[in-house]
C-alpha cells in the first residue's frame, strides 16, 4: 500500500481532517495533501511521530513500502554519515584549541621570563634609559652598550623570543670615526666604522666570531683601536649578550 493512502486511512479512522491533522504533526495542511496526493513523503521523523501519535508500530506502518523503507535507509545512512563529518570536524577543532592553549601556555612562560630577565640585565648592569628611548651603560668616555627597549611580541605574532635580540657596542674614535660592532647572538657579531662627515662606512668586516682572534687583528689593523681593548670590549659584550638574553 502506498504511504499516501496508509495516511489517508489513519486519519479518516480517526475522524481527523486534513487541517486536524497536520495541527497534530506540526506541519501545513498542504504538506499533508501532498502526501495523500503521492507528491512527496513524509521524512523519517515524521514518520515516527506519526507513530508514536497514533500508537501504530513502524512495521506496520511501513509494512510493503519499499520506496519508503528505501527512502528512511537513505536518511539513516546520510545521518551516520552526517554524524561522522561532525565528529571529524569536532576532533580536527579539539586539537587546534588544544594546540592553541599549549601555545598560550609558552608564550605566557616565555614572555615572564624574557622580559623579567631583561629587566633584571637592565637593574644589575647599570643601563639607562637614553633619550631615544632605548637603554645604555658608559663603559668609559668613549665606549657606550645599548640595547633595545624589548617587549615580547604579540600573542598572535606567533614568537616565542624578541624579534631582535641585539646589543651594540660605539667606540668614539676621534677625526669623526667610530667602530659599531653588534652583536646578533653571543660571540657572533659584525663591525663597521662609520665616519660621521662622510656619512659612509669605511670599513665592514661582516659578521665574525668572536672566538678568531684574527677578526680582531683585521678590526685593529683599519681602525687603530687596541687589540687588548677590543678583546676587552667584545668579552664584555659576550657576557651582556648572556645578560639580556640567554
Amino acid at each position: 500500500m502506498n504511504p499516501g493512502n496508509k495516511i489517508i486511512e489513519l486519519r479518516k479512522d480517526n475522524k481527523m481532517s486534513q487541517e486536524q491533522f497536520a495541527e497534530v504533526l506540526n506541519v501545513s495542511r498542504q504538506t499533508v495533501s501532498n502526501w495523500e496526493n503521492y507528491k512527496s513523503y513524509p521524512d523519517i521523523s515524521t514518520i515516527i511521530k506519526i507513530s508514536n501519535v497514533f500508537h501504530i508500530s513502524l512495521d506496520i506502518l511501513l509494512k510493503e513500502d519499499k520506496h519508503m523503507i528505501a527512502k528512511i535507509d537513505k536518511e539513516i545512512k546520510n545521518s551516520k554519515k552526517y554524524q561522522k563529518i561532525l565528529l571529524g570536524i569536532a576532533i580536527i577543532f579539539m586539537i587546534i584549541l588544544c594546540t592553541f592553549l599549549i601555545y598560550i601556555f609558552m608564550y605566557n612562560r616565555a614572555k615572564n621570563k624574557l622580559e623579567k630577565q631583561f629587566s633584571t640585565a637592565i637593574k644589575e648592569n647599570n643601563f639607562y634609559k637614553n633619550m631615544n628611548g632605548y637603554y645604555s651603560l658608559d663603559l668609559n668616555n668613549n665606549i657606550t652598550y645599548t640595547v633595545p627597549n624589548q617587549k615580547m611580541p604579540s600573542l598572535l605574532d606567533f614568537s616565542l623570543h624578541f624579534h631582535a635580540s641585539q646589543l651594540q657596542c660605539v667606540i668614539e674614535l676621534g677625526d669623526d670615526n667610530k667602530l659599531i660592532i653588534i652583536w646578533l647572538d653571543e660571540n657572533y657579531y659584525g663591525a663597521t666604522l662609520y665616519n660621521r662627515d662622510t656619512k659612509k662606512d669605511i670599513v665592514n668586516t661582516g659578521l665574525l666570531s668572536g672566538k678568531n682572534t684574527d677578526q680582531v687583528s683585521v678590526i685593529k689593523k683599519a681602525t687603530g683601536v687596541d687589540e687588548k681593548l677590543l678583546n676587552k670590549v667584545i668579552k664584555k659584550g659576550n657576557d651582556l649578550y648572556k645578560d639580556f638574553y640567554k
